[in-house]
């Protein structure tokens, strides 16, 4: 049994992640009963909704034969300001209920934080209890960012926490693509939000970004998905932009592996549980991110050996290597591996 706060069709990071792991798991004989929260206007089978005050979770769980939940955890998914008591109580009451039933966490997030004037900020201190109550009451911890695994350490508990990269939703490539065999074209990709936060960085940092893309013998970008209007704002001398909608995974995984180079703003702590970055590195991009935010010595993404952020160097001569690195990187935490790992708990 797995619980996300929404899933497809709706959008959704946290209920693509969950698709894509049902799948894979329904391949290896494991099936999964999905219920899912209604806070994000969910329009799957509602006898499997649990309500935007989760009042109906309970007994969802209680009439279910199964004695194994996987919880993919994201507070803002399960109630409003990311306030999920309800939930927290329902999962309390059915472990306590009978002493053989095991609770499995992803948590995709923790608690968000944010400068004093933000709403985040004042509801950040309830939003750790919560977390702090939920990864005692797990039984055993998943993280798809090394600074999330730090934070769970940090809670006193001791616990398994496995790390295991988020998995690319368009497919993996099974065996690495040669950039010289690549068309000269950069991918754009993901949703408005996303795409809008590195549109305003190209915005500012226009010359940058087409050294670098000229560096790579860049032509065209191609943007993939909904189209967002600040992009007809941008013009590049040499570098055609073209925007193609959103298109079917088979499609863009056919551009991604025959494409040069990934263009994405995201702060670097927090790449790893980026599906766009995802990917990018299943399908061996070149990942370019001027993004400076959670530098750390910790990093999975180490700048100049999985991805680049500056334009300094022969690119021409270390975009292989790049693209290598950020591919074998990705497969050390593959969907096959994440599923292997959940298994192995579900049946100690």
């Amino acid at each position: 049994m797995q619980i996300c706060p929404t899933f497809p069709p709706n959008i959704g990071g946290v209920g693509n992640y969950a698709k894509i792991l049902c799948d894979h798991l329904k391949k290896r004989k494991i099936k999964s009963k999905i219920l899912i929260s209604d806070h994000l206007d969910n329009k799957n089978n509602k006898k499997n909704l649990f309500g935007k005050k989760n009042k109906n979770l309970l007994l969802l769980l209680e009439n279910n034969i199964s004695q194994n939940v996987v919880l993919h955890f994201s507070g803002y998914g399960y109630a409003s300001r990311g306030l999920c008591f309800n939930l927290i109580k329902s999962l309390e009451i059915w472990k306590q209920n009978k002493s053989n039933r095991k609770l499995i966490t992803i948590f995709h997030e923790i608690y968000a934080t944010g400068p004093f004037y933000r709403m985040s900020f004042w509801t950040s201190f309830l939003q750790k209890y919560l977390a702090k109550k939920l990864f005692k009451l797990t039984d055993i911890c998943l993280a798809t960012s090394k600074q999330n695994q730090f934070i769970l350490s940090s809670f006193g508990q001791k616990k398994k926490i496995i790390y295991s990269n988020v998995f690319s939703n368009v497919g993996e490539l099974k065996k690495n693509k040669k950039i010289k065999e690549r068309k000269n074209n950069a991918i754009i990709f993901g949703n408005t939000y996303q795409k809008k936060i590195l549109y305003k960085d190209i915005i500012l940092n226009k010359n940058k970004y087409e050294t670098l893309l000229k560096k790579m013998s860049v032509t065209e970008i191609i943007d993939i998905g909904p189209k967002v209007n600040i992009s007809k704002s941008i013009s590049f001398k040499t570098i055609n932009l073209k925007n193609i909608g959103i298109r079917t995974k088979s499609y863009i995984s056919y551009l991604l592996a025959n494409s040069k180079v990934g263009l994405v703003y995201y702060p670097v702590g927090q790449m790893t549980k980026s599906g766009i970055v995802a990917a990018y590195a299943a399908h061996g991009l070149v990942i370019i991110n001027f993004c400076k935010k959670e530098l750390s010595k910790f990093n999975e993404f180490i700048s100049g050996v999985n991805y680049l952020s500056n334009t300094s160097g022969n690119l021409k001569n270390i975009s292989q290597k790049l693209s290598n690195e950020s591919y074998k990187n990705y497969n050390k935490y593959a969907l096959n591996r994440t599923a292997s790992l959940l298994i192995k708990n579900l049946k100690t």
